[in-house]
Formats: C-alpha cells, structure tokens, sequence
C-alpha cells in the first residue's frame, strides 16, 4: 500500500515538473531590443522616459500639461513576429486605470492585431486582469492562418512604466525594427489622443494606420491640443509625408480664440511646417459634432458648428494668400449622427470608424492628386 501510494505522489510530482516546465515562459523588454521598436512616434531618441511622444528638448519649451500628456502611449505599436499561438503581455502604468467616459481597456489597456500573408488584419482576443501589474494573455491564437507579423497598441491615455512580452521558452519573439519612413503627423485633441475609443487599436488613428498601410504619428493631447507654436516647431523637426491640424476642438470658444489669433496660428503653422518641405501636404479638419442630429443640446452643437465655419473660414483664407496643397476634412464627410459619441463631444467606436473611413478616403485622394 504504501508502494502504490508513493507510486502516486511521484506521478503527482512529475506531473506538477512537466506542467511548470510547459509554462515556463521566455520574457522579452522592448527596450533591450537593441534597435528602436517602438512605432508611432517622432523621436526615438533624446527621450526623457522610455515610452515617450516627444523629446526631453520639449520639456522647457512646451506647457507642462502637454509634456505630461506626451507621456501617454497613444497611437504607439510595437511590432514583432513569434511562431508561438501564446503571446502574454505584462506592464505597469503610472496613472488611473480608467476614466468615467472611458473604459480600462481603453485608457490603460493594449490591443493586439495580426497581419496575414495576404495583407488582410485579424484582431486577437485578449484574456486581461488589471492591477498593480496589468497582464494580458493572447491565446489561442489561430495557427490555421499564415501570419506576418503581430502588431501591439499600446495604451491611450495612461503612461507605460516598463512592460514585457512573453512567448514559452520552446518559442520565440523577434522583434521588427521601427520604420525610418517619413510619416503622416497627426496633431490634435483629445479626440486624436483616442477618446473614448473601448480598447487601443479602435482609436480612429490606429484603425487609419491599418487602412492606409502607412506610418502615423498620434500628437493628440487631451484638451491641449492648441496650434501652439511650440509644438509645430517641434513636428517642423522631422519629416512628414502629411500632416494633419486638427485642434478645433480645443478652440471653439472665439471669445478665448478670437478667429484673427486662430488665422494667425495656422498661418504660422502652414509657413513654418513647409519652411523644409514646400510642397507638404497639409489638411485642415472641422469640428466632427457640429451638425444637426448629433444631439439635442442646441448650445453645444452650435458653438461646435461655429468652430467649423471658422476652420472653413481660414482655410479659404489661406488659399487666398496662395497657399497651395491645403485640404479640408468637412464635419459632413466626418458624418457624425447621435449615435456616434459617448458624451455629445468624443466618439465612440462607431465615431471612431466613422472618423477613420473619412479620413482614409480624402487622405487616398490627396495622396493620388500628388502621384
């Protein structure tokens, strides 16, 4: 008997080894990748921390609530390749986990897509716990399609203290050096920062990024994104293959911005942007909620339609002075309607989708036009 019952606890044993064995897990930092890795961003070097969207050189130049947005992860990825269907991603962030408006899987949470052999994108589902340390595990993943490449978007508006991806040690991750293509630098609000998307990669400008199959950069800053100088002569720093003004939501109260201050601004913007480039691309966006049927708070929407007609306003004005290659994106092309916000101001995934396939379809014809 005790044989038979020693005979048991070694099998109990030996089974426990064999399941840690399986689960033993090779960890992989981003940052010790050697070459720059993380995308979706202006810089990558001369960084204050590690994760981010602009360089230490902003830090005295730029408010403080803006720097301390730009330590948000928003619209940066990561991408990678592994022949493991168990991709497990563990990080720490530095801020709240949600807001009231947004979800934890927005605000604080990543997103993973996959890229097949066909060009086609496939969202995983991730298995996620939050805390101190939040993890997500993406598995199974589907191994019947042939994948190229893993995509992970990072967190929207909270900031990445470190974080790791994990494959089983039988596997492994290599990581895809980030592109040195020259961009599409978007700069804008709250609403480019990706509020209130329900997870990373339904940000309107990530969804854009798998449209176009084009490098973006998100400069949105929640409720600061201003046509301040100081930031347009940072994006003037490096070059753009378009870039996207889209700031009138942070500037729909004339009485604050008067319409001769905001001429001004995009003026200065549009000179200073093509001092380099001369034929820059430039585009020019109307507020996406001043339109009738987006809700019933006639103030609101009036105040933002105003904000559109301003927008409209300079545009035309500064194809009056002979700028050439400029574009608007009309709050009708955006066609917002009552179901497409979570508050009357920032969209919802149904925005979001709106927002990107208007943006995919001007931006198309605009590249097309210069080809």
């Amino acid at each position: 008997m005790k044989q038979f019952l020693l005979s048991i606890v070694l099998v109990i044993v030996v089974t426990i080894c064999f399941a840690q064995g399986d689960q033993r897990t090779n960890w992989y930092n981003p940052l010790n990748a050697g070459v720059p890795v993380i995308e979706g961003r202006l810089w990558q070097s001369g960084l204050d921390q590690p994760y981010d969207r602009l360089p230490a050189h902003a830090i005295p130049v730029v408010r403080k609530e803006v720097m301390n947005l730009a330590r948000n992860s928003a619209g940066t990825y990561i991408r990678f390749t592994t022949s493991s269907n168990n991709i497990t991603v563990r990080y720490q962030v530095a801020g709240g986990l949600q807001l009231p408006h947004m979800p934890a899987t927005g605000v604080s949470g990543v997103d993973l897509y996959a890229l097949d052999q066909k060009g086609n994108w496939h969202w995983i589902r991730g298995k996620y716990s939050f805390g101190d340390t939040i993890r997500y595990n993406f598995s199974p993943v589907d191994s019947s399609i042939q994948l190229k490449e893993f995509r992970l978007y990072l967190p929207l508006y909270n900031t990445v203290r470190w974080m790791e991806l994990g494959v089983p040690e039988r596997n492994s991750l290599q990581w895809i050096t980030a592109t040195n293509e020259a961009p599409i630098v978007l700069y804008g609000t709250s609403i480019l920062q990706g509020a209130c998307a329900s997870r990373a990669g339904l940000a309107w400008t990530n969804i854009l990024g798998r449209k176009l199959k084009e490098p973006l950069v998100n400069l949105g800053f929640s409720g600061n994104g201003r046509m301040e100088k100081e930031l347009i002569d940072l994006i003037a720093e490096k070059p753009a293959k378009l870039v996207v003004l889209d700031c009138m939501p942070n500037l729909s109260n004339l009485a604050t911005y008067p319409k001769e201050e905001l001429l001004k601004r995009y003026r200065y913007a549009v000179e200073k942007l093509r001092a380099g480039n001369p034929k820059l691309p430039i585009l020019l966006v109307e507020h996406c909620c001043g339109l009738p049927g987006t809700n019933l708070d006639s103030e609101q929407r009036a105040a933002y339609q105003q904000a559109s007609e301003t927008i409209a306003s300079i545009y035309q004005q500064l194809q009056k002075e002979g700028h050439q290659q400029l574009y608007l994106l009309t709050a009708p092309t955006i066609n917002f309607d009552q179901e497409s916000t979570v508050d009357g101001t920032h969209p919802n995934d149904i925005g979001m989708m709106k927002y990107a396939e208007a943006y995919e379809q001007l931006i198309g014809r605009i590249f097309s036009s210069l080809n």
